[in-house]
Formats: structure tokens, C-alpha cells, sequence
């Protein structure tokens, strides 16, 4: 199905910024399985609050959809229901904008009911959300009439308003069901190192995770095309615990705030990491935006400040090769690599290695408890043990999170 693209920038020192978006939003849209026929830009200080991107603008979008037979307008921005409405009445074509675009390919990449319970909630809280601005605009509209009534309009959209509701409870509560299984399954790696691999979408997650852990998990060159948590075994010479690799949906900028709340679940692995791999496609030239969008993911979520590898990736696709040594200079914990080629893979696993081997503690302790005892026996490296007048000396490393766990604090 052929559509028209279309952003609004806010002034022309944002022309390139701008272009760059619209990049995005033709990748976005080719992944919905649009077909580009256009791409438009749209300057403007302020967003008409009827049309977003003024009328005049709508009218010329209508005339040339008319012309060659296109039937979808795809707007890089949010829209208001309300200007949503204006723009499908003015063109009577239909109206995607990014939000609801991001749903769409989120529906179609779901491959577990967990997925897609995840993403149906999200695309009933975009709805709800619509219906709710609509309410609003009728109910204004009847402020010179009588007050106390309701017209056959509000009614029903409240009535479609309550059945959405009921059935985002069921899907919630569908969801809670399979996060207490996924807590059990939490539950049985408490013993492993949990590493976890995060980035903005289609920068070689996948590919990196089947390099390390020898699996085959699905890949693709295309933009969320993983929205599944996936979590392999991976071995690490010298780290005297089981490592697990985990890897989950792919950010991207404006990311709805409902698609990140419907999939706390799958996203609960990076909270639960260790280590972070926050993998960047080096080659992109919006590299630098693309750092700060899933730093500011990570930092809204309250992971800023874990521990951390910057990965480079796709490092033969570079044609300034002084980007890696400012990259370098500016990120202390960084690996450059080539996925693809298979270049840097075992930096990156001695990487590995020594931030894990910084999370570990020394540690003695003298102790009668024979549960404490057998705690440390399991979780600890032992390297000294003795009896002392009836008690036990014991002397090792332990990985923090475990010396935490162990000593009663069971995070």
C-alpha cells in the first residue's frame, strides 16, 4: 500500500535533523510494509493545534494523494485526536502517525502470547487515549446547549470507552499470570551472572548474541524485528559462576511511553542484569542521537548507572576511522567490533571478563550459622576454610550481588 511521509521541524536549522528523521520514519514504514511514494518536510514555529501541520499544508497532501491513488498519510509526529480527525475529514485518506505507526510493526513482529498480549495492550491505551480527546471536544462543543444531558455521540464513546477499558483489565490480568511463571523462572537464575544486550533497534543485537553464545536465535535486517526476551548460556573463561546473555526488544527515539510500560515484563531482564552491552551501530550518522536516546531509556528507567560496556558495532562499514579513537576517548568501558565480519569478538569477551571480575568482593567471615555456611559454600569461591573454637573461618571472592543475597538482602 503506497503513503506519503511527512514531518514537522520547528525551524530550517532543523532541515537535516529533519531529513534524518524522515529516514527513520521510511524505515519504520517500509517495516509496516508501506510502499514510500513521498517524503515531505514541513517547517513551521508552531504546531496548528486543528491540523499540526496547517491546513494549507493538508489541502496540497490531499491533492497530490488524489492525483496518484495514495491512500495513507504517515506523520513522523504525535497527533492530537482532534487533529486527527481534521486531517482524515480534509483528505479522506487514512491517517497513521508515529505512535500508532510503532504499534503496527510491534503488532506484526509478535511471535509469543506474552508479545502479543503486550502490544494489544498498548494499542488499546492508544485508542482510549484517542476516544478520551474526542469526549473532550464533543463535550465543549455542547457547552452553549443544554447543560446536565448527553447527546448520542458521548454516549456512545463512553460506552466504547468502558468495554476498551474491560478489556485492557483482562489483558492485564492475562499478563500478571505469565509474569508469575516468569518469576519463577527469575527465581532459578538467582545463581547465574545475567548480562543483558541493549541498543536502538537494528543495530546487530541478535547477531552479537549468536556470536557468543553459539545459538541461532532469529535475525533479521530489520528494524524490532526481536520484541521476545531472549536469554542463551554463555561461557566466560575464569568467572567461576554460569553467565546468562539476554537480549530484548530494541529502543528507537520517541518510543511510546505504553509500549515501554505494556513491556516491563520483557524488559525486566535488563533491570535484573548485571552488565549491560549497550550495543551502537558505529557506521549510523546519527550514532551520537541514537547513544543518548537508550541512554535516556535506560536512565528513565532507573538503570543509568549500571555497570556498562559500550559496543561498537558494524566498525567495517566506518570510513573516518578517528571516530573509534574519539569514541574511545570519550567511553573508557568500549569495544569496537564487526558482528558481521567477526572482528573484535574476543575483546569483547575478555571486556566481559574484567567488568564482571570488578564486581567481585573479598571477603572473611567467622561464623556458627551452618545456614550462612552453606549459603557462602554455593555462592562463594572459597579459597581458605578452617575451625575455630567451634566456628567456621571461611576466606574467598564472591560476586557482590551474591555477598548481598547471602547476608540476607536478597536482591
Amino acid at each position: 500500500m503506497k503513503a506519503i511521509l511527512i514531518s514537522l521541524i520547528r525551524n530550517s536549522k532543523d532541515r537535516w535533523k529533519g531529513l534524518d528523521r524522515l529516514e527513520e520514519l521510511e524505515e519504520l514504514a517500509k517495516s509496516a510494509e508501506f510502499e514510500v511514494f513521498e517524503k515531505f518536510i514541513q517547517i513551521r514555529e508552531k504546531p496548528d493545534p486543528a491540523y499540526l501541520i496547517g491546513k494549507g499544508k493538508v489541502l496540497e497532501l490531499k491533492k497530490i494523494c488524489d492525483e496518484y491513488k495514495i491512500p495513507v498519510i504517515i506523520f513522523d509526529n504525535d497527533l492530537t485526536p482532534i487533529q486527527k480527525r481534521n486531517i482524515e475529514k480534509a483528505t479522506n485518506k487514512k491517517i497513521i502517525d508515529r505512535t500508532e505507526l510503532i504499534i503496527e510493526i510491534f503488532r506484526r513482529r509478535a511471535r509469543t502470547s506474552e508479545a502479543k498480549i503486550q502490544v494489544e495492550i498498548a494499542y488499546w491505551q492508544y485508542q482510549l487515549t484517542h476516544l478520551v480527546g474526542l469526549s473532550k471536544e464533543i463535550s465543549l462543543s455542547r457547552l452553549a446547549g443544554v447543560v446536565g444531558t448527553r447527546g448520542p455521540g458521548e454516549q456512545l464513546l463512553e460506552n466504547e470507552r468502558r468495554r476498551i477499558k474491560e478489556r485492557i483489565r483482562h489483558l492485564q490480568r492475562k499478563l500478571k499470570d505469565i509474569e508469575r511463571t516468569k518469576e519463577i523462572q527469575k527465581e532459578s537464575r538467582r545463581e547465574f551472572i545475567k548480562i543483558s544486550l541493549v541498543g536502538y533497534t537494528n543495530v546487530g543485537k541478535s547477531t552479537i548474541m549468536n556470536l557468543l553464545t553459539k545459538s541461532n536465535v532469529y535475525v533479521d535486517d530489520k528494524l524490532f524485528a526481536t520484541l521476545d526476551a531472549t536469554t542463551r548460556s554463555l561461557k566466560i573463561e575464569g568467572i567461576p559462576y554460569k553467565v546468562v546473555l539476554s537480549d530484548t526488544v530494541g529502543f528507537i527515539r520517541d518510543l511510546p511511553p505504553n509500549l515501554i510500560a505494556s513491556f516491563k515484563a520483557t524488559l525486566s531482564v535488563i533491570e535484573d542484569a548485571d552488565l549491560i552491552l549497550h550495543v551502537v551501530d558505529i557506521s549510523h550518522p546519527m550514532v551520537n542521537e541514537h547513544i543518548e536516546t537508550v541512554e535516556k531509556i535506560l536512565s528513565d528507567m532507573g538503570l543509568g548507572e549500571k555497570p556498562k560496556i559500550m559496543v561498537f558495532n558494524k566498525i567495517d562499514l566506518i570510513i573516518d576511522k578517528n571516530q573509534i579513537y574519539r569514541f574511545k576517548e570519550k567511553f573508557s568501558d568500549s569495544v569496537f567490533i564487526s558482528a558481521k565480519l567477526k572482528i573484535g569478538i574476543e575483546n569483547l569477551l575478555e571486556k566481559i571478563k574484567e567488568m564482571i571480575l570488578r564486581q567481585f568482593l573479598e571477603f572473611e567471615i567467622t561464623t556458627e550459622n551452618y545456614e550462612l555456611y552453606s549459603k557462602i559454600r554455593k555462592f562463594a569461591l572459597v579459597e581458605e576454610e578452617e575451625m575455630l573454637d567451634g566456628k567456621i573461618r571461611i576466606k574467598g571472592i564472591i560476586h557482590k550481588r551474591f555477598y548481598n543475597y547471602v547476608n540476607g538482602n536478597n536482591s
